[in-house]
């Protein structure tokens, strides 16, 4: 069970962000001589000392050193510690650094150590986990605001992060951007390039609702960048797998693993397309929503076939409140699992929006100035391969 080389920073960033930074050092409640984000000793092994100060960076590095060395390994026991995303590595290790290294199968802490245990097994039960931590926000006996918002923040984190990693190739010289606008109204520091065929490896995608950009963190980074996703297929995209054979009529009430970013949902669309590689966006089964993202599903795969040239998605399923939270607008059709917004790989999306508008008979958004269209099954909407359908709405972004 080994820790990932990005998790010591990532769970110092994490740490002291929840327990500040004090650089000079002073005495705990108890009467120990502490200094930066609690530090009561040295990576060389000294006591801190009254007197002592630090800088920001020299206590980032010492509270790095210390985790990576000291504190993260003993956390190696925990079932799956190993396959864990870094991110998720860093919420165990803030939530251990706060409550002790050696909480997994100690007294007081059963809920989740079975969590942790049965998720090793089965990562649906790693959805559990959040209100798990919400059960550790007391001390002595008393419960603390301070640790509540701790306990959500740590579960926030922990739920945003997917099952594993997303890796996107470049299809043409593009770049990261620190906003989602034209690369050419930005600074040399305000963007870094990405060379046609260099690949990101992303840890955390978050869409930007009417655009075809969307933001991502990059691997070992705490860091936010804009990308055009029109510019990146994803690796599979390159090199794909042979579909798996679609079911002719899937049942409303399906047996779709949404916890599994890589599950079809459709013969072309899968679980991470349509949840954005969000977690927390997964649909209850059997719920109204899941039989609409299915329905739309199965429409897409109509557009893909008769376009017979390979389609992205910016946008799909997108519950309260998580819509309300990317600034998605109210009472929109992707809140109730109906709507998708789209483009074609590699293909031009002029071409592709006259296409389409004459073989859609839903909702129909023309975001071609931000690179995609929008559909939706508004109306009992639907795609037909002949073009002579109207939109039952049309509207521009």
């Amino acid at each position: 069970m080994t820790t990932n080389a990005a998790t010591p920073g990532l769970t110092a960033a994490l740490i002291e962000r929840f327990e500040g930074i004090e650089l000079k050092a002073y005495l705990d409640p108890v009467g120990v001589p502490t200094i930066c984000a609690g530090l009561t000793y040295y990576p060389g092994g000294a006591g801190v000392r009254l007197g002592d100060v630090c800088t920001a960076s020299v206590c980032r590095g010492h509270l790095t050193e210390l985790l990576a060395k000291d504190f993260l390994p003993k956390l190696e026991r925990i079932p799956g510690w190993g396959k864990l995303p870094p991110e998720r590595q860093a919420v165990l290790g803030s939530f251990a650094w706060n409550m002790g290294a050696a909480f997994y199968g100690s007294v007081g802490f059963e809920t989740i150590t079975r969590v942790l245990k049965d998720g090793a097994v089965d990562n649906t039960v790693y959805s559990q986990l959040a209100s798990a931590l919400m059960l550790y926000v007391n001390a002595n006996g008393k419960r603390f605001e301070g640790l509540v918002k701790r306990r959500a923040e740590e579960g926030k984190l922990w739920d945003r992060v997917a099952y594993g990693q997303l890796q996107l190739v470049a299809k043409q010289d593009t770049w990261l951007k620190v906003t989602p606008i034209d690369a050419k109204y930005l600074s040399t520091e305000g963007k870094r390039p990405v060379v046609e065929g260099g690949t990101l490896k992303i840890t955390k995608l978050e869409e930007i609702p009417r655009d075809a950009h969307c933001w991502v963190t990059l691997e070992g980074s705490q860091d936010r960048w804009s990308i055009f996703m029109p510019h990146f297929s994803r690796v599979e995209e390159v090199k794909p797998a042979p579909p798996a054979k679609p079911q002719a009529d899937p049942s409303p009430v399906s047996a779709i693993d949404w916890t599994n970013f890589n599950a079809k949902v459709g013969k072309y669309i899968t679980v991470g397309e349509v949840l954005q590689m969000d977690g927390r966006r997964k649909p209850r089964h059997g719920s109204p929503e899941e039989k609409a993202i299915i329905a739309i599903c199965r429409e897409f795969d109509k557009i893909r076939e008769s376009w017979n040239g390979p389609l992205g998605v910016t946008s799909g399923y997108r519950p309260e409140p998580i819509n309300s939270e990317v600034g998605g607008v109210q009472n929109s059709y992707h809140v109730k699992g109906m709507a998708l917004d789209i483009y074609p790989i590699g293909a031009s999306l002029e071409e592709f929006y006259n296409w389409l508008i004459r073989r859609w008979s839903g909702g129909f958004g023309d975001g071609r100035n931000k690179g995609f269209i929008h559909i939706d099954t508004r109306d009992n909407g639907y795609f037909s391969v002949r073009p002579d359908q109207k939109p039952a709405a049309v509207w521009d972004y």
